[in-house]
């Protein structure tokens, strides 16, 4: 029969013939489901349809990977699909010409590929398509179309049967109720039944309302091997359905099928069939009940497609995503793993797996003296003496192009194999070995095309390995070669590094030893230009304590006391000022570093006033500029007096003839543009500490190299070259920056940039007043002081008998210890670290062990921090730093005792 003018589209015609068919707006059908989720499932699609082209819509019959019952006809592509005589195909419908316009395409839906296939009809009508839709471009092969051809065939059958099925039954019914009346009728009916139902592609069997068989169809005698003579009259359970797989009895009380008639509904699923041979085979069922023309249930009617193919094809896709889930894992594992041994048996387990393999072997390939050996690493599926016994395998006919890299070698049965058995003394395998039949070698060969060695597999059945197989251990062992090279690469990595990090770390403690003599060198050095101002000074304020101590005697003997209180104010401030300097002296040059702390800027440089002018000089004017409202920086602070110092010390050396040393401090915004023209510069907010002189200035030259360590541009032996690289360090080390700006004959400006700090602030500096009764004591408690200075200790007896302590003291260590020795109340020790015989500490441990509770308060003439950083302090340990306050000597002992 010729097919209609589609390009005039007889649409009158395909509309009838649509409305013929009586499917438009249908209950969902199983049937039809099942082939939608096996198209989606074949062609690795997401969505899937039967579409019918009705006058103004488009209506799914099945729809898979959509909610959408419809959509109009104009958007829809199947509208364009059924215009065609061969399959339909967008391959990316974004660059399609034929569906750029398309609201689908160009839309929030987002299509980029279909694939339709006209729904035709015997007469040449087509009513829609079987499309499947991705929103990913993609190709599609003619295999796949070729497919999808035969489910939109298998799409129209299962309308044809319904079709038919619908017109016979109908009639059947009739029949079979006015039998008597209408004979030629009904047998009419029953031949167009007949030759409708034996048409069909599908299997089709009837039961009566006593669930016996009443008709099958050639397609299902063709199915289970049985005539309609054999089964006519037997229940269709005990023939076909009776046995499940397993050999195991199926009791029609579990049946589906038979559930069809006394529920009086449809019933789909899968089953297994029997065969009349005693063979198995799946099947897609549909079992519906008859009714007659009152609406009783007459009978079911079953429809049955076997599914075989579509059973191995989902049990080969289970295989493969099997097989790539192994390979993926496997990958991942040895790309990760760096050990040797480890890597070959990740390979050697997962290549038992992926080829279904009795055993496995991975062998190193060593060459011998003779130029052919194979040496045994690791095993899976087998144990190790198994194969050590035969001794190494050898290139052999078999072996060699394993072992020379030339390529797999694959049989399907090696016994029968003509390279196998021509090798003495064995001519095939050793007597004992493992049984082999299929055979699997695959070489392994690095990026610089050495053969490491090879993958080797084997079963004791015949034709276990195929071309799949041997495709997916070509890629394993690809794999295995990158991370063996890997593997080595690291092995000789580390043991380069293991030597390498011997010398690293001698020449660095080295580098550390040098660097660090030379950093206390840099500090006495600058320590040593300090001693002249400082010796003037320390005569200048010695000379104002003694003058006011000798003016106060001559007032004392002549009884007169009127000015007494102004020459010991004088005497104290001296004395004080004389202190300070000698606490700044010892910071300055002690060795242990001190951990970062808050720090006013202004409180630090305001209080090295004094000490920079005896170091610089009268020649050169200081100038000291605080910004109100000054930032806290978190830093050593010590650290900072020694930059501040050492950049007085190069200004005052950069203006011999003398001049202006400024001093200024100030709150910085470094913002991103700034950063981004400096190096290793980070945008934020920071305190700034600016040093300027007014001396010779410097070269460009000299600036870029200037915080080079051991630079300098003194003359030999008048500097070590280390004072701005220190600074600099320190300023990196507490996360800001140093930078010099200076012109020739101009003068130089070093700013330091320190971060701002947001803790707490920086605390106050504490301050001693008079002697009150909260210092006294209030049970006469006991404190033992051991000082070997007799001046010292007379002083600190006289205080605490003033306060009403009772004061025992000592002269020195061994004598106070022994006194801790004995049966004498002690509630407070108070001693001297540097004592004659045993020192402070000494004393203090060795009392302790009678006396684990005993208060200690040491007293030092040495930089206080500088001992507590080294760990001196212990639990119920406090020190104060002389020379001290009285009023704070008695603040500590009472809040000792208190604590």
């Amino acid at each position: 029969m010729n097919s209609p003018d589609r390009s005039t589209m007889n649409e009158a015609g395909r509309l009838a013939a649509l409305q013929r068919y009586d499917v438009l707006d249908t209950p969902p059908d199983g049937a039809f489901d099942r082939i939608t989720a096996m198209a989606a499932k074949l062609l690795s699609v997401p969505i899937s349809i039967i579409s019918l082209v009705d006058t103004d819509r488009i209506w799914f019959k099945s729809r898979h990977g959509v909610d959408a019952e419809q959509i109009d006809r104009l958007p829809g592509l199947c509208a364009s699909a059924v215009l065609q005589d061969d399959p339909w195909v967008l391959t990316d419908a974004q660059r399609d010409t034929r569906a750029l316009a398309n609201p689908l395409v160009a839309g929030e839906f987002g299509l980029r590929f279909y694939a339709g296939v006209p729904l035709r009809t015997s007469d040449g009508f087509n009513l829609g398509t079987l499309c499947v839709i991705d929103r990913e471009p993609r190709e599609v092969t003619q295999e796949e179309l070729t497919l999808l051809s035969d489910l939109a065939a298998l799409v129209m059958d299962q309308m044809e049967l319904r079709l038919g099925a619908r017109r016979a039954v109908s009639e059947l019914t009739g029949v079979l109720a006015e039998r008597d009346q209408q004979t030629e009728r009904a047998q009419r009916a029953e031949r167009g039944l007949n030759a409708v139902l034996d048409n069909a592609s599908v299997a089709i069997l009837m039961m009566d309302a006593q669930q016996q068989c009443s008709y099958m169809n050639a397609a299902a005698e063709r199915l289970t091997g049985y005539t309609l003579a054999e089964t006519r009259g037997r229940p269709l359970h005990d023939v076909i359905h009776h046995t499940r797989s397993d050999g195991t009895p199926y009791p029609l009380s579990e049946c589906p099928i038979d559930r069809a008639f006394p529920e009086n509904s449809n019933v789909t699923g899968e089953e297994v069939f029997v065969r009349k041979d005693g063979t198995f085979f799946p099947v897609g069922f549909t079992a519906s009940p008859i009714r007659d023309e009152r609406s009783n249930t007459v009978g079911t009617i079953i429809e049955v497609r076997d599914i075989s193919a579509e059973k191995e094809a989902e049990r080969a896709l289970q295989a493969q995503t099997r097989h790539l889930q192994i390979l993926n894992d496997t990958g991942a594992a040895i790309a990760a793993e760096l050990e040797l041994e480890r890597i070959v048996q990740l390979v050697t387990d997962a290549g038992v797996h992926l080829t279904r393999a009795q055993f496995g072997a991975f062998f190193y390939n060593v060459i011998d003296a003779a130029g052919e050996s194979l040496t045994l690493y690791t095993l899976s599926g087998a144990r190790r003496e198994d194969f050590e016994k035969f001794g190494h395998p050898r290139a052999t006919e078999v072996f060699a192009p394993t072992f020379n890299g030339e390529g797999v070698v694959r049989s399907a049965d090696i016994t029968a194999d003509r390279r196998y058995g021509k090798n003495s003394p064995h001519h095939g395998m050793p007597t004992n070995h493992l049984p082999v039949r299929s055979y699997l070698a695959v070489p392994v060969i690095s990026r610089s095309s050495e053969v490491i060695g090879g993958l080797f597999f084997g079963h004791p059945e015949p034709d276990v390995f195929g071309e799949e197989t041997e495709r997916l251990m070509v890629g394993v062992a690809g794999q295995a070669a990158v991370a063996i090279d890997n593997a080595r690469l690291f092995e000789a990595v580390q043991r380069s590094n293991q030597t390498l990090e011997r010398r690293v770390q001698e020449r660095t403690s080295a580098l550390e030893e040098a660097h660090e003599a030379l950093r206390q060198a840099q500090k006495m050095e600058a320590v040593g230009q300090l001693t002249g101002g400082i010796a003037h000074d320390f005569n200048n304020l010695l000379t104002g304590v003694i003058g006011s101590l000798d003016m106060m005697q001559r007032q004392i003997a002549k009884g007169e006391t009127n000015k007494i209180e102004r020459y010991a104010t004088t005497a104290m401030t001296s004395a004080n000022r004389a202190a300070a300097l000698t606490h700044r002296l010892l910071a300055f040059s002690r060795r242990q570093p001190l951990d970062p702390k808050p720090v006013n800027a202004n409180r630090l440089v305001t209080g090295m006033e004094e000490l920079i002018r005896r170091t610089i000089g009268e020649s050169v004017a200081l100038e000291i500029v605080t910004a109100g409202g000054l930032w806290q920086t978190l830093c050593d602070p010590h650290q900072l007096e020694s930059a501040i110092l050492n950049l007085a010390i190069n200004a005052r050396d950069a203006m011999p003839h003398g001049g202006v040393l400024t001093i200024e401090t100030c709150n910085a915004r470094l913002d991103n543009a700034y950063a981004a023209k400096q190096r290793d510069v980070t945008p934020g907010q920071y305190v700034c500490i600016c040093v300027t002189d007014t001396g010779s200035g410097m070269t460009k030259d000299t600036i870029e190299k200037a915080f080079e360590p051991f630079f300098t541009t003194k003359p030999t032996g008048q500097g070590t070259g280390l004072g701005l690289s220190m600074i600099y360090g320190f300023a990196r080390q507490s996360e800001g920056y140093a930078r010099i700006y200076s012109e020739l004959g101009q003068g130089t400006t070093v700013k330091l940039y320190l971060p701002r700090y947001y803790g707490e602030a920086e605390g106050a500096e504490e301050e001693h007043g008079e002697l009150t009764d909260a210092h006294r004591s209030e049970t006469g408690e006991v404190v033992l002081v051991i000082e070997d200075e007799t001046s010292v200790r007379e002083l600190v007896v006289d205080v605490l008998e003033e306060l009403g302590y009772r004061a025992v003291q000592a002269a020195d260590g061994p004598s106070g210890l022994k006194l801790l020795q004995s049966d004498l109340r002690v509630d407070l020790l108070v001693t001297d670290i540097g004592l004659p015989g045993l020192n402070g500490r000494q004393v203090v441990d060795a009392a302790r062990l009678q006396r684990p509770d005993l208060k200690v308060l040491f007293m030092t003439g040495y930089a206080e921090n500088a001992t507590i950083a080294n760990g001196f302090l212990e639990p119920g340990m406090e020190m104060i730093t002389k020379p001290f306050a009285i009023d704070a000597l008695a603040t500590r002992i009472r809040d000792m005792i208190e604590r």
